[in-house]
């Protein structure tokens, strides 16, 4: 079991691994390591938890509305004829994430665990965001992005490949540390995890990803309607000072979404005609779509697929590639998974586990309105953490079980 934990430590300093890896080492070990490691993590849980059942405690809806995805995903690379190459590939991002979350589901079964394990993710993601604010003060170019050379605004990526997933990754940490400074009781604690917030949130500005600004938004939304909904009275208030408050760089990069040039320029060739090309194709191919990992985003990409393009909205991505019934599956898991865990939050019976489930759902809401205008769901590391707090949510499922199973023994 203590070998085993270990795990949670890696996977807490996850994007640092994938960055020096990658950085330091041959390009085919940086491009499988994330395979070994997952291997590895399959073999130990084979070998020290094979007796556990946890699996049984997973509710039907969300049982169902996965194996829906998932058989529409297989039946559209068989019958579309998919190459092994690019279903190999492609299996390998949109599934392998998924099984990360074994290691949450199976280990955060003790308060103290998942503490440390939060902990230790909200040290690494200050520490990712630091070095993300030296590279906007200095404008250091990063190895993994060279776009900055091609645009007016400098834009961070820190230790990430872009700046959309850094702000997808920050999003969801800033779920946690801002639940945690709402419910957490202690001074010091509330004092630790508000700075944590502001350096975290002063790096998800400098991304200049609008998505993920309008996510955080609809998170803070959402953590202030659980914790006390009198705050939401003050909105019209934040909202009518936030432009004079914030740098003229981000208001700047808001204001040109009511900019109609911006409007022709992406519908001409931009996110707007890309979805439409997108819609297009679900509309050619409603059932199966033209199979997965043949028309969007980075695997049609790397595979030189003829006709593929980046579609920046995850969701007409699958329609286009698994057809409406394969989108509706995917859909019913994430719906699945929010109900489960707004359930579970009015459940929680202490105040930290709330803060805990609270940051999950922050998760859960700024993933999907994000991957409405990015592929989010396939940067490595944001999925991988996605489907990690999907599991550390089951993990409260499964303690929730136990403690009720020990009170029906008691009543006996």
């Amino acid at each position: 079991m203590v070998k085993l934990k270990h795990l949670l430590v890696l996977l807490a300093i996850y994007p640092w691994l994938d960055f020096v890896i990658r950085l330091g080492t041959p390009t085919i070990i940086g491009s499988i390591w994330d395979d070994l490691f997952l291997l590895v993590i399959l073999i130990a849980f084979l070998i020290e938890k094979r007796q556990e059942q946890r699996y049984l405690i997973v509710p039907k809806s969300v049982k169902w509305s996965f194996q829906i995805f998932l058989l529409f995903s297989i039946s559209s690379i068989i019958i579309n004829v998919v190459p092994l190459a690019v279903s190999i590939d492609v299996l390998r991002v949109v599934f392998q994430p998924m099984l990360f979350a074994i290691i949450t589901f199976y280990l955060l079964d003790e308060e103290e665990t998942t503490d440390a394990f939060i902990r230790l993710m909200v040290v690494s993601t200050v520490l990712i965001a630091i070095a993300g604010i030296i590279q906007y003060l200095f404008k250091i170019e990063s190895v993994r992005w060279v776009h900055n050379k091609d645009l007016e605004q400098f834009r961070i990526v820190s230790i990430f490949s872009n700046p959309n997933a850094l702000a997808g990754y920050l999003n969801m940490l800033l779920s946690f540390t801002i639940a945690l400074f709402l419910y957490i009781q202690g001074k010091w604690q509330k004092i630790a995890y508000f700075a944590a917030s502001l350096i975290i949130f002063v790096a998800l500005l400098l991304t200049f990803s609008r998505g993920a600004w309008i996510a955080f938004f609809v998170m803070v939304l959402y953590l202030l309607w659980i914790w006390n909904k009198k705050w939401l009275l003050a909105l019209p208030l934040f909202v009518a000072i936030t432009p004079f408050v914030m740098p003229d760089s981000v208001v700047q990069r808001f204001a040109n979404l009511l900019d109609p040039t911006y409007y022709q320029m992406s519908s001409e060739y931009g996110r707007i005609a890309f979805w439409l090309e997108a819609l297009q194709k679900i509309k050619e191919n409603p059932l199966f779509g033209m199979g997965l990992g043949m028309f969007g985003d980075s695997v049609p990409l790397r595979h030189n697929i003829p006709f593929s393009t980046w579609v920046d909205n995850h969701y007409l991505k699958l329609g286009a590639e698994i057809g409406i019934f394969g989108l509706s599956g995917f859909l019913l898991l994430l719906v699945s998974l929010f109900i489960l865990n707004h359930r579970m939050i009015k459940q929680a019976p202490s105040n930290k586990d709330k803060a805990y489930l609270l940051g999950i759902a922050g998760v859960q809401i700024t993933m999907a309105i994000q991957n409405v205008t990015a592929s989010i769901f396939e940067a490595l590391a944001n999925a991988v953490y996605f489907y990690a707090f999907m599991g550390m949510l089951l993990a409260f499922v499964w303690r929730n079980n136990i403690k009720k199973s020990k009170l029906s023994e008691r009543g006996k």
